[in-house]
């Protein structure tokens, strides 16, 4: 991570751990892949999570959607059929990948596409959206195993 992202990831933290919450789903997602390994509080909070509508399921279903377009995971027929589900929803599960694949991009395991890239900008525009969507991305990779560390930019 970024000195910059380190900053924002700490400041979206101290706003009821908005940032901590965030990354939970990603750690999961990222666990499901093999590549890393959720704490005992993650696993915890990812409990509670789904306990709320199964927000920390659908929350993870853009970031796995992502790792399999990088060739780094597969995908369930359920979290297909979700990720469908949602993107019937304005696109949401698409846009919620975006950010995902600028921060594979970032640590050199995936390129994005130009369509990709174009919402990723618009995002960012929107003030900043993008970008600090993209950090609890970024935090959880860098928690991650050996095949991310190294690869950051």
């Amino acid at each position: 991570m970024t000195g910059a992202e380190h900053f924002w990831y700490v400041v979206s933290c101290i706003a009821f751990g908005a940032g901590y919450i965030a990354k939970v789903p990603r750690k999961k997602a990222l666990q499901d892949a093999g590549l890393a390994t959720m704490t005992s509080a993650e696993g915890v909070w990812y409990i509670i999570l789904n306990v709320m509508f199964g927000g920390g399921y659908l929350a993870k279903i853009p970031v796995k959607r992502a790792l399999r377009d990088a060739g780094l995971s597969e995908t369930t027929g359920a979290e297909n059929a979700w990720y469908i589900v949602m993107n019937i929803a304005f696109g949401s599960a698409y846009f919620g990948k975006v950010p995902v694949k600028r921060a594979l991009q970032d640590v050199k395991l995936s390129h994005m596409t130009t369509a990709e890239s174009f919402w990723y900008v618009l995002q960012c525009i929107a003030f900043g959206a993008g970008y600090f969507a993209k950090i609890p991305d970024k935090k959880a990779f860098s928690e991650s195993s050996g095949l991310l560390v190294g690869n950051e930019s």
